[in-house]
């Protein structure tokens, strides 16, 4: 008796079939499948087959119909990285090099340098005897403001004056034997504040490491200079109609954003700092000894428990003592505390009966 096959097992092995021969056609090598571009269509066979970005060749091409639909791709890649400039580590594998500053442009490095497998005894005689001393320094100078200000969270115009002074200075006489990192802080110093982003000195020298009275030498070095003609100031450009803050409304506005107070604490608190300066109350006192006085006094009225500040809490960001904020509020702003504070701002009531603590 002759068995006649199933139709089930007939219809699977026909499905399993095509579905082999469906997948072989489709089928890509592992390198194409990499390169596949997600949600990409050939405009020519209209989807048929599926689009490659050829790195190597800087091109798309779309694998049914060969239609090559970019004909120059910027490779988005990432680079290598080199952390030494010896030898041991063989040869430097970047394709490109760093881009150049155009402050060195004037000083680009074209020197070679040999040194020996596995010593770098001759590199570094090389180095020691030859090569410009002031282009050196400057580049050394131009990558330390480079670093520092995006440490202190300094805009780009503070690091391109900066940059332009520390240039001007590196050419004077007046300024031979002085310390790089001495002449960085000084020039970011004086940076900031042409910039309205001021920094406090105290706190830059703590930054950098350095004494603040070697930082006031060099600064009356350049108003010296600045006074007899001999150095020129890089100009900042200025808005038409820009009101130049105060150093201490720059300081009381950052206390208040580190102490998190509100949009309406730090609108008055900039009023209030604005007064302070015109009627000349706290003359002769260090700016940011002002910017924290004023903000104990705008946090202080407040009628919200939330927003008020004691003074070991604004000590702490403004790294003045609490004495010295507490002497400056009794002093000078507590009893012109009335006049100082914007109509329509704080507790009535806690005005009134503020006292001096």
């Amino acid at each position: 008796n002759n068995k006649k096959p199933s139709t089930t097992t007939n219809n699977s092995k026909n499905n399993s079939n095509k579905k082999s021969k469906y997948s072989s056609k489709n089928k890509l090598p592992p390198w194409v499948r990499k390169l596949m571009i997600p949600e990409a269509k050939c405009p020519d066979c209209r989807g048929g087959g599926e689009i490659i970005d050829d790195s190597k060749s800087g091109r798309k091409i779309c694998t049914s119909c060969g239609l090559v639909l970019e004909n120059s791709l910027i490779s988005e890649q990432s680079e290598w990285r080199t952390f030494a400039d010896s030898d041991r580590s063989g040869p430097d594998p970047n394709r490109v090099g760093a881009a150049q500053h155009y402050l060195l442009q004037e000083s680009g490095d074209l020197s070679t340098t040999i040194g020996a497998k596995g010593s770098d005894k001759l590199a570094m005689t090389m180095k020691s005897i030859g090569g410009n001393v002031s282009s050196s320094k400057l580049g050394r100078g131009i990558r330390d403001i480079s670093s520092y200000c995006s440490r202190l969270s300094l805009p780009k115009d503070v690091q391109n004056f900066a940059g332009e002074l520390f240039k001007e200075l590196v050419s004077k006489k007046e300024m031979k034997g002085k310390r790089s990192i001495v002449m960085v802080a000084t020039c970011i110093y004086i940076a900031a504040k042409q910039c309205r982003c001021d920094r406090p000195l105290k706190e830059l020298c703590e930054e950098f490491g350095v004494d603040r009275s070697s930082v006031r030498k060099i600064h009356t070095e350049i108003h010296k200079l600045k006074s007899a003609d001999k150095l020129t100031m890089p100009v900042v450009n200025k808005g038409k109609g820009m009101i130049r803050k105060t150093t201490a409304e720059i300081f009381a506005e950052r206390y208040a954003n580190e102490l998190k107070l509100g949009v309406d604490v730090i609108k008055n608190l900039k009023r209030i700092s604005r007064k302070v300066m015109e009627k000349g109350l706290l003359s002769g006192k260090q700016p940011s000894t002002i910017g924290a006085a004023c903000v104990y006094l705008a946090s202080t009225v407040h009628g919200n428990e939330r927003e008020r500040r004691s003074y070991k809490e604004i000590s702490a960001v403004s790294r003045v003592s609490e004495h010295t904020i507490s002497n400056a509020f009794k002093k000078y702003l507590f009893l012109q505390r009335k006049s100082l504070i914007p109509e329509g701002y704080g507790d009535p009531l806690r005005i009134n009966n503020l006292t001096a603590k």
